[in-house]
């Protein structure tokens, strides 16, 4: 189905445009695919209550490139296009549940420069509507993985999260961020979603959002939004898992078990568990 593409939304500013280029998806898999997209857009501006006419003004391009890479995967970046920037989400493999879908049509959302905004906001979307085999997640909550790090002394305090790729682990390569540290990367990307769901669960998406925007001119201003500062929100979000964490021992120990043995591919442990 070479150079096959649909619009599967659209209003009067910019379109969801799904498109397969590897030119080789049988055609009831892409439409499947098209319908996953749709259906999943829709959760999320729902969730987010996203006004479309204001903070949908540029097209998102969703491109299918097949399993190119080992471990399925989700990107998004953006890209000249006829003369005009748009937004690209490029699927890599998993089939007809791809991988970190909902996150980064949250990105292409809300676009941002730093990293810890993008990827709360882009796993509370992931755990909502997505494949829960997900990095950082891989089959399991990332409280779980919290509480796992916090066991194995591996937490690292949110104040150390930083801005840039190798805050997470990451380094770019070529224009690609690349994993250059695979035990700090999952650690911070666990961290970013499970602190970001607690910070929904007990403010909402609102307060979330004021706090993207505001993000976007200064910095991480939790003591404004949140009227707690950093210390305080992450000592109460902390005391949460660990108790969440004494409920069910059984899953914090299994991690941990992986965690320990190798870090680094703790996550596809866990997947091949689940």
């Amino acid at each position: 189905m070479l150079g096959s593409s649909t619009t599967v939304m659209a209003n009067a500013q910019a379109s969801i445009i799904v498109r397969d280029i590897t030119g080789r998806m049988p055609t009831d898999q892409y439409r499947r695919l098209a319908n996953k997209t749709r259906l999943t857009m829709k959760n999320v501006t729902d969730y987010w209550m996203v006004d479309q006419k204001s903070e949908l003004s540029e097209d998102i391009l969703v491109e299918f490139a097949g399993q190119v890479h080992r471990v399925p995967s989700t990107f998004f970046f953006f890209r000249p296009e006829n003369g005009q920037r748009v937004k690209v989400v490029r699927v890599y493999g998993g089939g007809d549940e791809p991988h970190q879908l909902a996150h980064k049509l949250t990105s292409a959302l809300f676009p941002h420069p730093d990293k810890l905004v993008r990827n709360m906001m882009g796993e509370a979307s992931e755990r909502l509507y997505g494949n829960p085999l997900s990095f950082p997640m891989c089959g399991y909550g990332v409280d779980d993985w919290v509480a796992a790090l916090l066991q194995s002394n591996s937490y690292i305090p949110m104040a150390n999260i930083g801005t840039s790729h190798a805050d997470w682990g990451m380094e770019v390569v070529n224009a690609v961020p690349v994993i250059k540290d695979r035990k700090k990367q999952h650690a911070s990307y666990a961290e970013a979603g499970s602190f970001g769901q607690y910070l929904l669960d007990t403010f909402g998406p609102e307060k979330m959002k004021e706090f993207y925007r505001r993000t976007k001119s200064s910095n991480r201003p939790w003591q404004e939004v949140f009227g707690i500062p950093l210390d305080e929100l992450e000592k109460r979000w902390l005391d949460k898992v660990r108790q969440k964490a004494a409920e069910n021992p059984e899953v914090a120990a299994t991690l941990v078990s992986f965690w320990q043995k190798e870090p680094r591919s703790a996550c596809f442990q866990a997947q091949n568990k689940r």
